[in-house]
């Protein structure tokens, strides 16, 4: 988040601001502000010089709370196998374009914290803002899904936000409903093994593909992309097979957003993925389409979950991907783990 930490300087001019990009740094979301998108009341109240003795952020915080508005939310905290959870600690941040003013200066956020009920419900209301984004939930002995355990802001694990303010009027926006609380998932921990994790909170950069190019091996699976769409409705094909004659894969559930343990059965040689454009905009930099499935290889001893992002082609054919995979080595299908506290790296069975 931004954070103005000394008082403004009344002989400047208050800074220009505009709409929010955000960006994940060390597991806190911090305000990038734009300059292309700056609001045209912002823009006069920012060339405008304050009245001798005004707060230079009067004028500014007057024409930026017309883009505000009240911030009520109902969430709930489940564990895996959906019963509720008491004592689960939220942090949240409300997001406006006003200047707040704290202890330690001034600042675009509030921060907001709750306790989960014994029926795992918490509300937070009273402010007013733009966004409200989850930032933390935290309780002893509990995790949450992989790809949210760093605070992640793309597709293969997406950041809890929630805009209840649209500034141009063509964003949607949140409706919260007391009646259907938003649902958030966190797992017990039983006895989490030594794992090969690949990837952090960007991910790992996979491998580039190329469009009708022949298959791309690595040590155990190959890749490949094709065209299965039209110049006006684009698609591609992505097809994993195993390099291993015992190698194998199976999609993962939907429903399995933690993927904590791998199937016991159902691998095939090879599967199919196809995706479109939507979600998937290279020229916006934004992660593409989402593949998840489990991998079983070196004759069934090494399980593997893993994500992939793919991006849609670029105007010379590549497809650029990103990767996050955790692999338990030695022929168990227990695939827990906390980001937080990480096991050391196992022994590598042959």
């Amino acid at each position: 988040m931004i954070s103005c930490q000394n008082e403004p300087d009344p002989s400047r001019k208050p800074a220009r601001r505009s709409r929010n990009v955000l960006r994940s740094i060390t597991g806190i979301m911090e305000i990038i502000v734009s300059p292309w998108a700056i609001p045209v009341g912002l823009q006069l109240a920012a060339d405008a010089e304050p009245s001798p003795g005004e707060n230079p952020w009067d004028q500014h915080n007057a024409i930026a709370s017309r883009f505000d508005t009240r911030v009520r939310f109902w969430g709930k905290v489940v564990d895996q196998k959906g019963a509720p959870l008491q004592g689960v600690e939220i942090v949240a941040t409300v997001t406006t374009l006003r200047m707040i003013k704290t202890e330690n200066g001034y600042r675009e956020y509030e921060v907001l914290k709750a306790t989960s009920d014994a029926d795992g419900t918490f509300i937070f209301d009273g402010s007013e803002g733009m966004y409200l984004d989850i930032e933390a939930l935290t309780k002893e002995g509990y995790v949450l899904p992989s790809a949210y355990q760093f605070g992640m802001s793309c597709k293969v694990g997406a950041k809890f936000q929630y805009r209840y303010s649209s500034m141009g009027g063509g964003e949607s926006v949140f409706i919260p409903t007391p009646a259907s609380p938003e649902v958030f998932h966190l797992w017990k921990i039983n006895k989490p093994e030594p794992l090969t994790i690949g990837g952090d909170g960007s991910g790992l950069s996979g491998p580039e593909l190329k469009v009708g190019a022949p298959p791309e091996p690595s040590t155990t699976i190959s890749m490949m992309i094709t065209s299965v769409g039209t110049h006006k409705d684009p698609q591609w094909e992505v097809t994993v097979s195993a390099l291993e004659p015992d190698g194998g894969f199976v999609m993962a559930e939907a429903s399995d957003i933690f993927m904590f343990e791998a199937p016991a059965a159902g691998y095939s040689h090879s599967i199919r993925f196809k995706y479109g454009p939507v979600g998937a905009d290279q020229g916006a930099g934004d992660p593409g389409a989402s593949l998840r499935f489990f991998a079983r290889t070196h004759n069934g001893r090494w399980h593997t979950a893993c994500e992939y992002a793919f991006f849609a082609p670029d105007q010379n054919g590549t497809v650029l991907t990103q990767v996050r995979s955790w692999r338990n080595p030695n022929g168990s299908r227990n695939l827990e783990h906390d980001g937080a506290h990480p096991l050391p790296p196992p022994h590598l069975s042959q």
